[in-house]
């Protein structure tokens, strides 16, 4: 634009110029006469005359102007002034927050809103200083004036729904979120803020639609969708179960299994159910899915279950086809070791444990150790193993399955916490466990064998062992007993998995 004006008035000087020129090289003169006094000129001296008017006039018109402006521009330096300073106390200020001298990086920020009071940038500085050091009041107040301001409202937003949440006012909070949300289509942090408080509080409807929103403004990836989607299905499911809605729990635990088959917890809520209504072969199709992407050791037993009542041979075969739909896999072998042993083949399954011990001897794998010493009449080997695996690590996986009820019988604050894990992760976390939860962490299928052994072991005048995680899914179902004996408990406990 600059340019064009300079182009412009280039032209008109030479144009100008070219004026006076010509006039000079006229012929003749040029003559006043007023009728009482007569005056003549060359035509050069008058074009000189003329130039010389020209330029003074200009000059004149250019001082004027000159100082007509004065005022103006002496205000603009003063703001460019300030502007600079502000900018230069802006950065000390910066330098001072990252270093964490919150009270040197407040000092500056509110120095540099002393320059340029209307700065955002200072104001923006000065809240979260303000914040950080305590002053809640004056972080509100400045993040209040910033809400409307281009670029800084969704910041501010945050600002203000971090300082409701910790006044505890969840409802100011969220307000704040849903009106970041409504200001900006590529902020995650509202679509996410709603979404975990929603999480928190056991909102699964609101937290499902707080995720589908964000899934369609692009602000959460799609795996990370899915498995959120999952978990927070298998949750609603969970508490439609236990308000005795069935058929509601059945479909939102099929939506769950179906957006993450490997999902144990769907996958045995959703088998468990249609079991009850009598599609255990489409429970059968749920959990072989589910293994078959990601092995657990409640899928087994839920399996199992379905078998309930054939016997252990016949439960062999049925899980044998569990086992060839992931082979290799850690939960296949230990469940082909149980195979063996509920066919009483001892050798089979010692030879299937070595490999298991030599990568990672737990009292899951040690007390299946035992079980089959037990089974090849070892007594004493027997009571060895077990002691072994009472002060062996035990398996997380065997603290989500309930003795005396269903498999992942979570507490809302536990889906939260696989929300997290699982939905961010893929990783299926323990919350049982992290409770301290430890007598989830024993099953009553030891019981027989544990009866058995420690009688002997009392006998011999042996100290007790303490009994380890349960070694596998009837591991010791009749093991070493006689034909005609009862069983310790009449009651199946992994029935209700």
């Amino acid at each position: 634009m600059k340019l064009i004006r300079l182009i412009i008035l280039i032209i008109l000087g030479l144009a100008m110029l070219a004026g006076f020129v010509f006039l000079a090289i006229q012929p003749g003169e040029i003559v006043y006469n007023d009728g009482l006094k007569k005056v003549s000129v060359g035509p050069g001296v008058a074009a000189a005359i003329l130039m010389g008017v020209t330029i003074l006039m200009t000059a004149t018109w250019g001082f004027i102007g000159w100082l007509w402006s004065l005022p103006g521009r002496m205000k603009r330096a003063q703001q460019e002034n300030a502007r600079k300073k502000c900018l230069d106390t802006l950065g000390l200020s910066m330098a001072a927050f990252d270093a964490g001298e919150i009270s040197e990086a407040r000092r500056h920020a509110q120095k540099a809103l002393g320059f340029a009071p209307d700065a955002a940038s200072a104001k923006f500085l000065a809240a979260k200083s303000a914040v950080v050091a305590g002053d809640g009041a004056a972080g509100e107040r400045l993040y209040g004036e910033l809400t409307d301001v281009a670029g800084y409202g969704v910041a501010a937003r945050r600002g203000l729904a971090e300082l409701a949440l910790n006044r505890g006012n969840l409802a100011a909070a969220i307000s704040h979120a849903e009106a970041a949300l409504q200001s900006s289509k590529k902020a995650p942090w509202p679509a996410e803020f709603l979404f975990s408080r929603r999480v928190l509080a056991a909102d699964w409807d609101g937290a499902l639609a707080a995720l589908d929103d964000a899934e369609k403004r692009g602000l959460v990836g799609q795996k990370t969708a899915t498995r959120r989607r999952a978990v927070v299905l298998a949750a609603a499911a969970h508490r439609a179960e236990r308000m005795m809605e069935p058929a509601q729990a059945l479909e939102l635990a099929q939506r769950a299994s179906k957006f993450a088959a490997g999902f144990a917890p769907a996958a045995v809520m959703a088998a468990r159910l249609q079991a009850i209504i009598g599609k255990q072969w489409q429970a059968a199709g749920t959990l072989e899915s589910a293994w078959e992407a990601a092995p657990h050791p409640a899928l087994a037993i839920a399996y199992k279950d379905l078998k309930s009542e054939e016997s252990p041979q016949t439960q062999a075969r049925w899980l044998d086809g569990l086992i060839r739909l992931n082979p290799n896999h850690r939960e296949s072998r230990i469940l082909a070791v149980e195979q063996a042993l509920l066919n009483q083949d001892a050798v089979t399954a010692i030879q299937g444990l070595e490999p298991l011990l030599a990568e990672r001897p737990t009292s899951r794998i040690l007390a299946l150790r035992a079980a089959a010493a037990k089974a090849s009449g070892d007594e004493a080997g027997a009571r060895e193993w077990l002691g072994k695996g009472a002060n062996a690590p035990r398996e997380p996986d065997w603290s989500d399955l309930d003795p005396d009820g269903s498999a992942f019988a979570y507490e809302d604050a536990d889906w939260a916490r696989l929300i997290e894990s699982y939905g961010e992760r893929g990783l299926l976390i323990h919350p049982r466990l992290e409770r301290s939860d430890t007598e989830r962490l024993v099953a009553p299928e030891l019981a027989a064998l544990t009866e058995r052994t420690l009688a002997t072991s009392t006998a011999s005048g042996d100290a007790e062992p303490v009994v380890p995680d349960d070694p596998g899914i009837g591991a010791f179902d009749g093991l070493g007993a006689d034909e005609d004996e009862a069983p310790a408990s009449g009651k199946k406990p992994w029935l209700k998995f």
